[in-house]
C-alpha cells in the first residue's frame, strides 16, 4: 500500500490538504455561465470523468476553454442570424429587445447542445 504524500496547511488545529483545482494559475478566476453549466453537467452525468479531470488538475482549464468557445460561438451564430433575420425597423425598443432575445435564445440553445453538454 502506497502512502500519498501531500502538503498540508494547519488551520484551527486541523491539517488541511493543499489541493489545487488547476495546474495553471491563469485558470483560478471564476467561471462564466457556460463553464459552470458544463462542469455541472460533467459532475452529474459523468462523475468518474469529472473526478479524473479534477485530480489531474485540468478541470478548470477545460471548463474555461468551454466558456470561451461558447461565448465566441454564440456571438458568431448571433451575427449570422442577424444577417438573415434583420433587426425590425421600428422605434419601439421593446420590439428590438424581444427580437434580440429570441435570436440569442436560439443561438444559446445550439451552443448548449453542441458544445456545453458534451463530455470532454
Amino acid at each position: 500500500m502506497s502512502i500519498l504524500k501531500m502538503d498540508y496547511t494547519e488551520k484551527d488545529g486541523m491539517n488541511i490538504p493543499n489541493i489545487q483545482v488547476s495546474n495553471d494559475s491563469n485558470y483560478d478566476q471564476p467561471l462564466g455561465k457556460y463553464g459552470r453549466m458544463a462542469m455541472e453537467y460533467l459532475q452529474e452525468e459523468k462523475p468518474q470523468r469529472y473526478m479524473i479531470l479534477k485530480m489531474d488538475g485540468t478541470l478548470m482549464e477545460i471548463m474555461h476553454k468551454v466558456q470561451e468557445e461558447a461565448v465566441e460561438k454564440i456571438e458568431n451564430i448571433l451575427q449570422q442570424m442577424l444577417m438573415k433575420d434583420k433587426m425590425p425597423n421600428t422605434e419601439d425598443i421593446m420590439e428590438k429587445t424581444r427580437h434580440m432575445n429570441s435570436l440569442k435564445a436560439a443561438a444559446e440553445e445550439i451552443v448548449l447542445k453542441e458544445l456545453v453538454y458534451k463530455v470532454r
